[in-house]
């Protein structure tokens, strides 16, 4: 029996533990959406929610945008109850959320381009200095986005965090970040990191306990 079909039948006999096992075993084989969704699927099975979120996200965010994979994923986050508390709560938020919005930044630099070739077939830009205008606003969104990543970095707690005042144990505690949820860091400053979004949660938790998405 090939994996692939071993993976169906495990997974039709509710057999959950053994279906991660052998995924994580397998990675090679699957494509790298379809193994996170699959992750995704069995960890919620197993009602271990964070895990169960982590993967579901990276499988929307490597393309794999179904309405099932998007509806198992909302499931996930109301029954983790972070949605409230990723509210954006300001403008910084937003925008910054939907630039690191990889699948939203990518299909918009695709258009620009695929405009800019159009334009270029059609020879309704003739001189050399608007070509290259129009290929730097096309490649934008790309250029862009590569900059905040060096910058900021989307990631999900696996446990209870706890956000300081400042980088270190002796300031005070303002806000927890809960497993599951999602945050956006910036700066560190030895074994801390800054949370910069949400805005209601931002300040120094210790760097661990999240992953990166």
């Amino acid at each position: 029996m090939d994996v692939q079909s071993k993976y169906k039948e495990l997974f039709s006999e509710s057999r959950h533990d053994e279906a991660v096992d052998l995924l994580k075993k397998s990675e090679a084989l699957f494509d790298p959406a379809i193994y996170h969704y699959n992750l995704g699927v069995n960890y919620a099975k197993l009602e271990n929610l964070p895990m169960a979120r982590l993967h579901l996200e990276k499988s929307i965010n490597l393309g794999f945008k179904t309405p099932e994979s998007q509806k198992s994923l909302e499931h996930v986050k109301e029954v983790l109850g972070v949605e409230a508390l990723e509210t954006k709560s300001s403008l910084k938020d937003y925008s910054l959320d939907l630039a690191l919005d990889t699948s939203l930044v990518t299909g918009i630099n695709i258009t620009l381009l695929l405009i800019f070739i159009l334009l270029l077939k059609i020879r309704k830009i003739k001189k050399n200095w608007i070509k290259l205008l129009c290929l730097a606003i096309s490649l934008g969104p790309f250029l862009s986005q590569a900059y905040l990543k060096k910058e900021y970095t989307s990631v999900m707690s696996v446990e209870k965090l706890d956000v300081l005042r400042g980088p270190s144990s002796i300031f005070e505690q303002t806000q927890e970040l809960p497993p599951g949820m999602k945050f956006t860091i910036s700066s560190s400053e030895g074994d801390w990191v800054y949370v910069v979004v949400p805005q209601s949660h931002s300040g120094w938790i210790k760097n661990e306990g999240f992953t990166k998405l």
